[in-house]
């Protein structure tokens, strides 16, 4: 019986895995990821398959060419930064598309019914790839979504404190964060997560416009700063607490922070940087709450 390859199928579903793969690193990783980059990156990957169904390109079915095919990818999508990233990253992409190989390999033989004999050989018979592959995506961004949520809080170190280093208008301020697993607090504009910063850290890197107008109260600052090139980077933050059920919180959205990390750095810009007017330790030893979501084992 004679073989037909679709090469179009072939590359949409090269594609979509690829791409797939890629993301689910960039979660385990916590790598800011360009999804442009991403794409690229698994358009790597396209090009591979394709070149392996190609006559006389037998030697990309070799194990260094995979290896170089998947540096590249990796490479492409996130940069290069250090080798233990690098080999981190590599690491989890292989892991990711084990993982979505297997899902696939899974559901197609769930869902099939019948089984066919080719040659003496037992085979599947016809299956939707289109629903497999859509299936497999969609199992691959709930566990890369919640899966990992829950994973990074499980592993995250409680009532540890971590160096950071919050860094605003290229003005930068170094303190010791204490990792609270209470912290749970979202900017619902942006829907990132929020550090808590003492007013006192924090001051001394403020614009002179923003300076006074963060310790005068929520919505003077609101008014004060409202007509200024800061106004789109201050938030209003909600909150619960003990006594006060509806109460705010100031934010302000940084360039960076940098996360130390067992001795990495690990740099976060989709955060918001919540302001506090009183001490968070009665002795000092910390000056910041770090929500653990932000933490990558």
């Amino acid at each position: 019986m004679r073989q037909v390859v679709y090469i179009d199928e072939v590359l949409i579903v090269n594609l979509a895995m690829n791409l797939t793969a890629l993301w689910l690193t960039s979660r385990f990783t916590g790598n800011e990821r360009s999804f442009a980059r991403m794409l690229a990156g698994a358009a790597v990957g396209c090009i591979y398959a394709f070149l392996v169904l190609w006559p006389g390109f037998t030697m990309m079915l070799h194990f260094f060419a995979k290896i170089l095919v998947a540096t590249l990818m990796v490479v492409i999508a996130f940069g290069f930064r250090s080798w233990r990233k690098f080999i981190r990253q590599l690491g989890y992409l292989f892991l990711s598309s084990f993982c979505l190989g297997g899902i696939a390999t899974g559901l197609h033989y769930l869902w099939h019914t019948a089984v066919i004999d080719l040659e003496n050989k037992l085979g599947l018979g016809e299956f939707n790839k289109w629903a497999v592959l859509t299936a497999t995506i969609l199992i691959a961004m709930f566990l890369g979504h919640w899966g990992v949520t829950g994973w990074r809080k499980g592993s995250a170190q409680i009532a540890t404190k971590i160096p950071l280093t919050i860094t605003f208008w290229g003005k930068k301020v170094s303190v010791l964060a204490l990792v609270d697993t209470g912290n749970q607090l979202i900017d619902p504009l942006s829907q990132h997560p929020v550090i808590i910063l003492e007013y006192e850290v924090l001051k001394c890197v403020l614009p002179e416009e923003l300076y006074g107008a963060f310790g005068e109260g929520t919505g003077n600052t609101i008014l004060a700063v409202s007509n200024t090139p800061y106004a789109n980077r201050v938030r209003l933050i909600p909150f619960q607490s003990l006594g006060q059920d509806h109460g705010m919180l100031l934010g302000i959205r940084p360039d960076e922070v940098e996360i130390q990390v067992r001795d990495t750095p690990q740099r976060v810009t989709n955060v918001v940087v919540g302001v506090y007017h009183q001490q968070l330790s009665p002795e000092q030893s910390y000056r910041a709450l770090l929500p653990p979501r932000l933490l990558v084992s």
